[in-house]
This record gives structure tokens, C-alpha cells and sequence, in this order.
């Protein structure tokens, strides 16, 4: 089938809906699928490598503060243009909407199209002032979606709450076997803790950094993949508690998995507004052990696989990486463990779900 995937962030920016977009375009294209990606850029439209032969980019994204982020969002009426000529080109059996009542490509994809259309929700959090607000205007779009689905029960809830009806768990997927197999870079000697994300507050950075404080007579190195508002701020903090950390800055996706597979361990110290946790399902994937916050959207994922502690407790997550750091037998049980659960997730075993989910939006309903 020919079939256009929207997303609404910055293609050139590192997200969750981002790496969950690029990862089911690539396992749908090795399953034989004509796929073509929808999204805006935060550069200007001639920077074309970002994209790439299967991906047009659609409108200048501009960062708007959300959910403790800022979102790299692109609206307005030449963005509605675009996506309405890029779907007229392409004519696709079905338009597959990440975020869709968000008010970037995807919402603006859904009110310019007559495809066949499924929508896929991948925030979560306990309550949304935007969708509240706005839910009047939302409802005729909303009911253009043909099939709904999220990313996670705590995905479903929240939108759930707002947009009552059905929606089909489409959990996100790793490619297992590009995490699995990656030469793992050279990082020199000593323990390795990565830390893979913006770094603004929510996720939670300055909490690792104090915990690694308390870690100064096992010498590990902190390294820090990713960028954003707090860079300065942890930077500082770091070296006001003479904790070795290394900023590496964004991270091509060619190295990540080189770079899960160089650590001793992988934390996740989110504080809130995590879905699904992506990163967790990279880093078991590729054999990791994983200290992460107790939070919903990571329990989903990877409980029975991670330690998981407290969000924002600093002694009780410095505890959990010590003992992660300090038994290499628990270490390898870990990776094990996580490897196994990391494969149950991999995008080999869920497109047929998806496919099954397109073919239920071109038959014209939510029939299961």
C-alpha cells in the first residue's frame, strides 16, 4: 500500500514521535510498502539533507512551549499548503497522523485530506489545559480519524479523558537488531553512565548529575548526549561537584546505538511527562542496563528489565546505579533480560499490527 506518515515535530530535531516515525517508515518500506514522510524542518527549506529521498519537509517549524518542552511546530497558511499539495502528489491509501490535534502537520493534514486516516496519541501526562480548552473546536477533527490508536496505556488515558471512544494500543518499537549488533565506540576506561536527552528540567539531568556526586569512589564518567536550555546550567553544576561528565552534544542517529552499547549503564531520570520512554527500548536493545524513574510511561516499557526509583530522589537513584555499577553479575542479568523484553518490542513483530490498523481505516471504520 502507498502510505504517507505525518509528523508534526522538527525532522531535524531529536524526539521521541521522531525516532518512532523514522523507525516504522523504515521497517513498512523493507515490508514492500510505498512510504513517504510528511514533516517540517527548524532550518530553512533548503536544507533538503535532513529529509532525504523518502521524506518531505513541510513548513518552518517554530519552538512553542509544551508539556515543560518546547515543540518544534510548524502552522500557519503556508505549512497548510504544503501539506495539502504534498498529499495531492502522493495520493496515499491512508495518511497515518502522529499527534493529531496538535496544532502543527498532522492536524493540519487531517482537515485537508479525504484519505483514509489513523491517529496515533503519544503524550501522557494527568491533564491537558490545551485539550480542555479546545476540545469544542477539536471534536469535528477528531472525528475525521477513522482509526485511533496510542502509543501507551498512560497515552490512551490522557486523551482518552478528553476524546472519548476507542483506541488501539500501537505500542512504539525498536529496531532490535541495529541496537543489538552495534560496535560499541571508544569511550576510554572507567565506568560510563549516558544520559541521552534534552537536557531541559523534565528530564531530570541535574538529578542525575548530584547523584553521581555521591558515586566520586567508584570514578565512573558521566556522558551526556543531547542538547537544550540547561546545557549551561549542567555544565556548571557538574564541575561545582567535581563530577567527571562529558557533553557530547547531539548525537547522529548512525552513532546511537554505538553509543547505548559503549555504557555500563543508561539512565533515564525523567521527573514527569514521559509516555512511553523510546530511549529505554534502545538502550535494552542493545544489551544496556537501565536505571530509570519510576514513571508511568517508563514502567510500561521496561519494569522487570530496569531498576526503577523515585523521580528526583537523588540518594535512592545514586544507590541504584552503585548497585548496578558495582555487581557485574547483576549487570549481565540486566542486559539479558532487557534484551529479551527489548525483542518483544521490536518493529518486526508489531508492523503486522499496524498494517492490520491501516487496513481497518481504508474499510472505513474501527471493525476489530
Amino acid at each position: 500500500m502507498k502510505i504517507a506518515i505525518v509528523c508534526p515535530y522538527a525532522w531535524d530535531r531529536v524526539g521521541g514521535v521522531q525516532s518512532h516515525v523514522r523507525a516504522l517508515g523504515r521497517t513498512m518500506r523493507e515490508r514492500g510498502h510505498e512510504v513517504q514522510i510528511l514533516a517540517p524542518s527548524s532550518m530553512t527549506l533548503t536544507h533538503q539533507l535532513v529529509g532525504g529521498e523518502d521524506v518531505k519537509l513541510v513548513g518552518r517549524a517554530v519552538g512553542v512551549p509544551a508539556n515543560g518542552s518546547v515543540a518544534p511546530l510548524a502552522f500557519g497558511p503556508l505549512a497548510a499548503t504544503g501539506i495539502r499539495v504534498a498529499l495531492r502528489d502522493l495520493e496515499p491509501d491512508v495518511v497515518h497522523l502522529h499527534e493529531p490535534l496538535i496544532p502543527s502537520l498532522s492536524l493540519l493534514a487531517l482537515v485537508n485530506t479525504k484519505v483514509p486516516a489513523v491517529g496515533t496519541f503519544h503524550a501522557a501526562r494527568e491533564g491537558s489545559f490545551a485539550y480542555g480548552a479546545t476540545r469544542p473546536l477539536l471534536r469535528r477533527a477528531m472525528s475525521r480519524l477513522d482509526v485511533r490508536t496510542a502509543v501507551s496505556d498512560a497515552a490512551r488515558t490522557l486523551i482518552s479523558n478528553y476524546f472519548p471512544g476507542d483506541y488501539t494500543l500501537t505500542p512504539n518499537g525498536v529496531e532490535f537488531d541495529r541496537f543489538a549488533t552495534a560496535v560499541p565506540l571508544e569511550l576510554g576506561s572507567g565506568p560510563k553512565v549516558l544520559f541521552l536527552g534534552r537536557l531541559e528540567r523534565r528530564k531530570g539531568l541535574k538529578t542525575l548529575i548530584r547523584a553521581m556526586a555521591q558515586l566520586r569512589d567508584l570514578e565512573p564518567e558521566l556522558i551526556v548526549a543531547g542538547t537544550g536550555p540547561l546545557e549551561k546550567a549542567s555544565r556548571g553544576l557538574a564541575e561545582e561537584l567535581d563530577v567527571e561528565a562529558r557533553f557530547l552534544g547531539r548525537v547522529g542517529e548512525e552513532e546511537l546505538p554505538r553509543l547505548y552499547r559503549s555504557a555500563d549503564v543508561y539512565c533515564a531520570p525523567g521527573i514527569g511527562g514521559e509516555s512511553f520512554g523510546i530511549v529505554l527500548l534502545e538502550a535494552l536493545a542493545a544489551g544496556t542496563p537501565v536505571v530509570a524513574s519510576d514513571l508511568a510511561g517508563y514502567r510500561a516499557v521496561a519494569s522487570g528489565a530496569a531498576r526503577l526509583v523515585p523521580p528526583g530522589q537523588v540518594s535512592a537513584l545514586a544507590e541504584a546505579l552503585r548497585a548496578v555499577l558495582t555487581d557485574p553479575a547483576a549487570r549481565d542479568e540486566m542486559s539479558k533480560s532487557g534484551a529479551r523484553l527489548a525483542g518483544m518490542f521490536d518493529w518486526k513483530r508489531l508492523a503486522t499490527g499496524v498494517e492490520a490498523v491501516y487496513q481497518r481505516a481504508m474499510n472505513g471504520g474501527p471493525q476489530v
